[in-house]
């Protein structure tokens, strides 16, 4: 994790780099540090800026949190519970190799402020147990440990870049995800709605089952749920307290081999343990698992975390 570099000046206008995706403007920028001596560096110091996302900044923590439990990072976490929220903490320290290399206080510091149309996110290192944003205290977050994609990337080189690819990505799936206005910000339930082109898994359901809808309901005063609805009008709702794991997988065999699917394990109201299968669109469905931990999270531990 520690590079031995040479920094020099650097050009007055390489600092900033502009990108749009849809409706959201990023940008990103570079941190750099002006010397002519050789010093060690820890890489992962940089801060993007997002506009017009209409974002919910806790639930975006929340995201991130579960992402860092999934990559094996113990993680503590605190909130701004004013209303909206401002400001979201999050630390983030490794077992092993990652935390004997910059020390057992060590820790991977990640701070979001600003309002839902405009949020800072800055990635840096700094000292475990210590909130760089507020007095307010960090809580250790129990391993939720629901979720899992199908490829892991733990080594340092690439964890740097792929955890700034996944806070881009939810920030596209968290627009409008909250409310402008303070006094419903709340009160607001948002749910999303994702094409799905066929479960199996399901009893009592053909197999495969084709066509449908998965919807994530995020609700402020009930427990959270995932609903598939079929194309005639079939349902299977799973409220996220009773789910035990959610994964992508990649389809073995027969229809549409090598698809990549999210199967969820959930006990149903008879305590039976369920295991259906939902097929999704590949450029979604990391998206779609984010979203499902989140839920899970929420309702299992964060809701009351906080009380």
């Amino acid at each position: 994790m520690f590079t031995k570099v040479r920094r020099e000046s650097p050009h007055p206008l390489g600092l900033g780099v502009y990108q749009k995706s849809g409706n959201i403007l990023f940008i990103k920028f570079r941190l750099v540090f002006i010397s002519t001596k050789t010093i060690i560096q820890y890489k992962m110091v940089k801060t993007q800026r997002f506009f017009d996302c209409c974002l919910n900044i806790n639930r975006l923590a929340t995201r991130i949190t579960t992402y860092l439990q999934d990559h094996s990072f113990e993680v503590a976490l605190s909130k701004d519970m004013e209303n909206p929220p401002t400001w979201g903490f999050i630390q983030a320290r490794k077992n092993g190799t990652l935390r004997t290399a910059i020390g057992a206080r060590r820790s991977i510091n990640i701070s979001v402020n600003g309002t839902p149309d405009n949020i800072e996110i800055t990635i840096g290192t700094g000292e475990w147990g210590k909130n760089l944003l507020s007095s307010a205290p960090l809580f250790v977050i129990p391993v939720i440990g629901i979720a899992a994609t199908l490829t892991k990337f733990y080594t340092a080189k690439r964890f740097e870049s792929n955890l700034w690819k996944y806070i881009n990505e939810q920030i596209i799936h968290l627009k409008d995800s909250c409310s402008i206005n303070s006094d419903e910000y709340f009160t607001k339930s948002d749910f999303r709605e994702y094409q799905c082109d066929y479960v199996e898994g399901y009893p009592g359901w053909s197999s495969p089952n084709l066509v449908g809808t998965l919807t994530l309901e995020h609700k402020r005063e009930e427990k959270h749920r995932i609903v598939f609805t079929s194309s005639n009008s079939k349902e299977i709702v799973i409220s996220a307290e009773d789910v035990i794991k959610a994964s992508i997988i990649s389809r073995q065999k027969g229809l549409n081999e090598h698809d990549l699917m999210i199967e969820i394990i959930y006990k149903d109201k008879d305590g039976k343990i369920i295991q259906p299968v939902f097929n999704l669109n590949d450029t979604i469905i990391t998206g779609v698992l984010a979203g499902i931990n989140e839920l899970v999270a929420e309702d299992k531990y964060l809701k009351n975390f906080y009380k």
